[in-house]
């Protein structure tokens, strides 16, 4: 079983890791405010599903004719309609009254969660921000999916070892810009799904590698992770199982507190199996995603496919479109963050060790299986049905995995990496935060990079796009900065543990002698 180093880092909080989680607050709170509501994919079905959650009829959801229907306010069905896959085409369209009052104007509707084909945990949270005010409630709901994702990070930053910190804030950092943090500051359950993949594996790292109070407060967040992830899609519950599956791989060893400790992630395990059982979404395993066969050959669906298949790895990074795919990303953006995690996997996979060898290998057999699987079901081809979302919480697991260390410790790095790490990373996010801007501003193809300038949509209050763009720039890359500088210190600090370590050699009854 892999033990976790000492450290000479002392362990209570400064000042910066308290303000260093309110500036990257900022900075998802910038994405919320930087697309308008319906701007996710199937938005207008997660509306509908969020506002008819309460279980009971409301002004602006009542019962349908048909069990799997229900009358519901037009502007939740209609949010995005007149400008998805219209990347020309402004919010503006939605008129100036649009979202003011979802009591006036009702529609029967089938296309909500009305059958139980998501699972009823996300839905029923998101319920509590509703109001009349369509806009007014998306962007609570934004605001507190931004501020959870915060909070949880920050909670188990502290609960973690010392030297498992890094680890932590690094697979994020490396793995969301652009669609995990687009996601994660929407009303779209992938937020959830992402944020409980990256923080439940190593939530349950640290509950093997600690004791006493720390121990228990990590079981209790990795239990509050699954349901989270489980509760929000059938296919979180298969990254809660991936990431136990890791963990378990880990720290397996033969001895009763093993099996002891492992009763806790068997048990989510088996949570997040029923939540996946109880969801409609679980048939795609068997029948795949489309109602509408494409007659391919197993040739295309096998070969092509896996083939094709790295186009869904890059697009994590910006080479597909986000939103509606309707609004493109400059260049700039997935080689930045391609680059970066190519980096990383080289630093990583150079401290390779049998346990960590072995978890890797099967979350590289898993990020390739998972979604040709789903397009085999499905009969499509790469570009079509799985979209890059889908295996984007699979590559937080499998990065985390990958840095991991021995001796418990940081992946040790110089200041001229971090640094290199920190500037890609804050280019990347501040020209994919600029475009996904000005597409809803201005719509594509009127360039400019005053945001201010030509403006055809926003907020009827808040600060203006461009102070939204600075602001969610700036805060990125300080946190980015910050979290470069607390990387290499760490390095440092294992490397000087490591030195204490070979130095001193024991030569029997208890002493030891210096070399």
């Amino acid at each position: 079983m892999t033990s976790v180093a000492p450290s000479h880092i002392e362990r209570r909080p400064k000042p910066a890791f308290l303000i260093i989680p309110l500036i990257a607050l900022l900075t998802l709170f910038s994405w919320s405010f930087a697309s308008p509501v319906g701007s996710t994919p199937d938005e207008a079905f997660h509306l509908q599903s969020i506002w008819c959650a309460g279980g009971t009829p409301t002004p602006s959801c009542g019962d349908g004719p048909t069990p799997d229907t229900r009358s519901v306010a037009d502007d939740l069905v209609d949010g995005s309609v007149c400008y998805a896959n219209e990347p020309t085409r402004t919010p503006a369209c939605q008129g100036e009254d649009f979202g003011d009052d979802l009591t006036q104007e009702l529609e029967t509707s089938s296309v909500g969660n009305f059958t139980g084909l998501y699972p009823p945990v996300f839905y029923f949270t998101m319920n509590l921000f509703t109001s009349d005010n369509l806009q007014l409630s998306v962007l609570a709901m934004r605001a507190f999916n931004s501020a959870l994702f915060i909070g949880m990070v920050t909670l188990l930053f502290f609960l973690l070892p010392v030297q498992r910190r890094p680890t932590l804030l690094i697979s994020f950092a490396a793995t969301l810009v652009p669609l995990g943090i687009f996601l994660i500051a929407s009303v779209n359950p992938s937020g959830w799904a992402i944020m409980s993949a990256g923080m439940l594996w190593i939530a349950l790292l640290g509950f093997f590698e600690t004791t006493g109070r720390r121990r228990v407060a990590l079981g209790v967040f990795a239990t509050v992770a699954t349901v989270m992830g489980a509760g929000a899609r059938a296919d979180g519950a298969v990254y809660s199982v991936l990431a136990v599956a890791a963990v378990l791989v880990l720290q397996a060893e033969r001895s009763r507190r093993f099996l002891l400790l492992a009763i806790v992630p068997v048990a989510l395990s088996i949570v997040a199996a029923l939540f996946f059982l109880s969801a409609g979404q679980s048939n795609a395993a068997s029948t795949g995603l489309s109602l509408i066969r494409g007659g391919y050959s197993k040739y295309v669906l096998i070969v092509e496919n896996f083939l094709n298949l790295p186009s869904l790895f890059v697009g994590v990074f910006g080479s597909w479109p986000l939103g509606w795919f309707d609004t493109p990303l400059p260049a700039i953006v997935p080689f930045a963050g391609t680059m970066t995690l190519g980096g990383l996997v080289l630093l990583g996979v150079g401290t390779s060790y049998a346990r960590k060898t072995v978890a890797v290998l099967g979350g590289v057999v898993v990020l390739f299986l998972f979604p040709l699987v789903l397009l085999y079901q499905s009969d499509s081809r790469v570009g079509d049905q799985v979209q890059p979302r889908y295996i984007l919480p699979i590559l937080v697991i499998l990065l985390g995995v990958i840095l991991l260390q021995r001796n418990g410790g940081a992946l040790r790095v110089n200041w001229v990496q971090a640094l290199l790490f920190a500037s890609a990373l804050s280019i990347s996010n501040a020209a994919a935060l600029h475009a996904n801007i000005r597409r809803y501003v201005r719509g594509v193809g009127i360039g400019g990079g005053n945001l201010d300038v030509g403006v055809e949509w926003w907020w009827d209050a808040g600060p203006s796009p461009m102070t939204v763009w600075v602001v969610g720039s700036l805060s990125f890359a300080l946190v980015l900065l910050w979290l470069g500088f607390l990387w290499v210190r760490y390095s440092q600090a294992n490397a000087s543990n490591d030195l204490v370590t070979k130095s001193t050699i024991p030569v029997g009854h208890g002493r030891t002698r210096t070399s």
